[in-house]
């Protein structure tokens, strides 16, 4: 027991030992429990509890406030793809392999804050599923759906902690423009659901989504076959390559049976 308690001490200082010192002093970065408990209890509540309290309940009316939240999402996420392309348009950046820079140049702290940024947006995310279970659908409550919120959290918040930067770079601005559009059609859907009920313009978004998921994988593999080494960490490069074949596999697996199975869509994937 001793060895266990001694095992999990030298874990948790080699966390805090590594953690880049610029971000400490962040909100939600000061200890690294926050995230994951702050996952936990969106598990905990989206899958467990939320069910049970809304179970003898009426669905939350939250038409108005639902419209304000996705266009506020829309405006955020265009905000921070924005301030990445005037980012692409003012460093060097190499889409072969862009090295990680941990130092207080103005490149690598404007990687930072867009990195900061990004994951305030991730957390946020995570109310989409909170929202459904307070309107009663949790059939929209899918695997696919809670997965990618829960690790796309928790995966931003470790490479603003310990990787801000460098080849992730691209993973965050594309996704940035991705969220745009999906919220946009959220906004849509509420506010004038007539305009995409039976649109055969619908599939596209989750087509956009896979478009991402593939530009990744090329994107971080690219390096490991070329045999490039710029000092990212290859093993990073591999579990995020990783990480976007198995979304991509996903998400083509839900436009599958959402698009080509019944002429109707399913349930939101994301």
């Amino acid at each position: 027991m001793a060895l266990i308690i001694r095992s999990i001490y030298s874990g948790y200082s080699y966390l805090v030992d590594k953690t880049d010192e610029r971000v400490v002093e962040l909100p939600l970065l000061r200890s690294v429990w926050t995230v994951p408990l702050i996952t936990g209890a969106y598990l905990y509540f989206v899958l467990d509890l939320g069910p049970k309290l809304m179970a003898n309940r009426k669905p939350f009316e939250m038409r108005r406030f639902l419209c304000a939240y996705n266009l506020a999402q829309v405006a955020a996420n265009v905000w921070t793809f924005a301030m990445g392309v005037r980012y692409l348009r003012t460093y060097n950046f190499s889409f072969v392999c862009q090295p990680l820079r941990l130092d207080r140049s103005n490149q690598s702290m404007d990687e930072m804050h867009l990195a900061y940024a990004y994951f305030l947006l991730k957390i946020l995310d995570l109310a989409d599923t909170v929202f459904f279970v307070l309107r009663k659908k949790q059939s929209h409550v899918t695997f696919l759906h809670v997965y990618h919120h829960t690790i796309m959290a928790l995966s931003a918040s470790l490479f603003l902690r310990y990787l801000s930067g460098g080849h992730c770079f691209m993973l965050g601005m594309l996704n940035t423009f991705v969220h745009a559009v999906m919220y946009f059609y959220f906004f849509l859907t509420i506010y004038r659901p007539e305009a995409v009920r039976g649109a055969s313009w619908k599939r596209y978004v989750t087509l956009l989504q896979m478009a991402q998921f593939a530009y990744n994988v090329v994107h971080f593999f690219r390096p490991i076959v070329l045999g490039v080494d710029c000092g990212y960490p290859r093993a990073v490069m591999w579990f995020v390559g990783m990480q976007n074949i198995f979304m991509l596999l996903m998400f083509s697996d839900f436009y599958r049976r959402a698009y080509l199975r019944t002429p109707k869509a399913g349930a939101h994937a994301n």
